[in-house]
């Protein structure tokens, strides 16, 4: 069968364009015959993948960063099952690449060129679309809502001449400095639901977001559940004193920071919330997400154990009653 690559010259604030010829070249040594496809605008990378798959193309590899392959993946749900997913990132980010333990390009053409298959699980998510609509998609990384979609949404477009980690977080510095919070409301599995004033919430089958941040150490992306963080009102002088603590997989160390685990959530807010998901934004809530066990095959390379802690069963939310 022949691979395809669905490639985003414009990921990382062009970096992908200069990238590319030089990793086309690696990947025709290592793969064979590759026809390559470029996205035109936002939406078009879905589009591709769902063409490029029913038409017997595998692997599909997604070129550029996590909103290229957040594309790519819903593409291909939309249609043929059993095609193979490659990750090739090109994008200063790569929080995916990162969480599956891909160590640079030249170990992601490698991985791609061994072939060796991982099923992972998916995320359905249906939400409130910009227009007030019903919208329905699906994630592999990291869904957020609260503080990490208002950096999202700000780092658009933004200049690469700080690194995506700087960027991500000046990108969320006015929320914090306006001691901005979210009335939530969440319900996990069958639990009663629980209300919190949070800053952030992460929806996690993947570990990272925002460039590096380990916002979800524990998390695995076959095991069936979402990772669920959120982190109750904080400060500028509070994140800023605890900064290492969102790089070194301590987060859960820190008394404002709540895990738990969960198949399925729901979650409701007071005020408008914005939601962002592999670091595109989408709408606000509510939202209501199921995990999809094993519904998607990825080149991958070996399974990356979670970092030490709790065995990988559901966290059952504290019965903290709704006012």
């Amino acid at each position: 069968m022949t691979a395809a690559a669905i490639v985003n010259l414009h990921a990382g604030a062009g970096a992908a364009r200069r990238r590319w010829p030089a990793v086309a070249r690696l990947l025709e040594e290592r793969l064979g015959p590759l026809v390559a496809h470029f996205t035109e605008g936002p939406g078009h990378a879905t589009l591709l993948a769902h063409q490029l798959a029913g038409a017997g193309f595998d692997p599909v590899i997604a070129v550029g960063g996590d909103g290229t392959w957040n594309e790519v993946v819903n593409g291909i749900l939309s249609g043929a099952s059993g095609v193979r997913l490659g990750v090739l990132p090109l994008a200063s980010s790569g929080d995916f690449a990162r969480t599956i333990g891909l160590a640079g390009l030249r170990h992601a053409v490698e991985t791609l060129a061994a072939g060796e298959v991982r099923e992972v699980d998916v995320v359905r998510v249906r939400f409130r679309g910009p227009a007030g609509d019903v919208r329905e998609r699906h994630f592999v990384n990291v869904a957020s809502f609260g503080l990490g979609a208002e950096a999202v949404r700000r780092v658009r477009g933004w200049s690469r001449v700080f690194p995506g980690r700087a960027r991500y977080l000046a990108a969320a510095l006015p929320t914090l400095a306006a001691g901005r919070a979210f009335d939530v409301r969440l319900w996990l599995d069958d639990a009663a639901p629980a209300e919190f004033h949070a800053t952030t919430v992460a929806l996690a089958n993947g570990r990272y977001q925002g460039g590096g941040i380990l916002i979800a150490p524990q998390a695995a992306i076959d095991d069936g559940l979402v990772d669920v963080t959120l982190v109750e009102r904080v400060g500028v002088c509070e994140v800023a004193a605890n900064l290492r603590l969102l790089y070194s997989g301590d987060i859960y160390s820190h008394p404002k920071v709540h895990h738990w685990r969960a198949a399925r959530l729901r979650a409701e807010a007071r005020t408008a919330t914005p939601l962002e998901m592999d670091g595109d934004p989408v709408g606000t809530l509510p939202l209501e997400a199921e995990v999809l066990p094993r519904a998607l095959r990825l080149i991958s390379p070996a399974a990356t154990a979670p970092l030490p802690g709790p065995p990988r069963t559901r966290i059952p939310i504290p019965r903290r009653p709704y006012s």
